[in-house]
């Protein structure tokens, strides 16, 4: 039996290389989204998390910045041989497309966001957040491979309670013919495990003050 599941995961595998192979060429230019888009055959109800107690803890937000070697490009396109063959360019920016994601998970967390910053500074008691995009990129051969990584730093009445690192990965699965879909899914997952991090880290922070 080993003999041929070996040989059909072989030619899927080839199938895969020709497909990918004749869909090569052509800049892809997704739109960045954000949550990920709800996986096939689960129902929102059992995607929608519980919704956590409101925080007593106002958010500043400010908006990240863009340090990427690479300001252009989220991503490749790669042949049936592994080359190189065309670029992914988002239609939107990378650093607003973090910085409304990062929003979104702070209010999922229950915590309150000002509208804006406001230009004194953050207001006593509440916590203001900014951080910079050091990485934003999908790779893709068989499957795709998406990479967030991002700085973040969180102050409190002018004393630091975060700064840190945070990277995370994210796959839409087997490549066929390496859609914009597929790269801005691969992205978003990637972003939203960065960015849990950082929400869980931030929680911790301040239940020990």
């Amino acid at each position: 039996m080993t003999r041929p599941i070996r040989g059909a995961r072989a030619a899927m595998l080839v199938a895969c290389a020709v497909l990918a192979a004749g869909c090569a060429f052509g800049t892809r230019q997704p739109t960045l989204i954000y949550p990920p888009a709800a996986e096939p055959g689960v129902s929102g109800v059992a995607q929608a998390a519980p919704q956590p107690a409101a925080k007593n803890v106002a958010i500043v937000l400010n908006a990240f910045g863009d340090q990427r070697s690479d300001k252009k490009s989220v991503g490749t396109v790669r042949n049936g041989f592994g080359m190189r063959t065309a670029e992914v360019i988002p239609t939107n920016s990378v650093p607003q497309w973090v910085t409304e994601a990062m929003r979104t998970e702070l209010k999922n967390a229950g915590y309150t966001l000002a509208s804006e910053p406001p230009a004194s500074g953050a207001p006593p008691g509440s916590v203001a957040v900014n951080g910079d995009v050091l990485n934003a990129f999908c790779d893709v051969y068989f499957t795709y491979t998406g990479q967030v990584s991002l700085l973040v730093k969180a102050n409190r009445d002018g004393k630091v309670l975060l700064d840190r690192h945070y990277s995370g990965e994210g796959s839409a699965g087997l490549n066929v013919a390496a859609t914009e879909e597929s790269y801005a899914q691969s992205l978003a997952l990637a972003l939203s495990a960065a960015l849990k991090k950082f929400v869980a880290d931030l929680d911790a922070a301040l239940q020990a003050r």
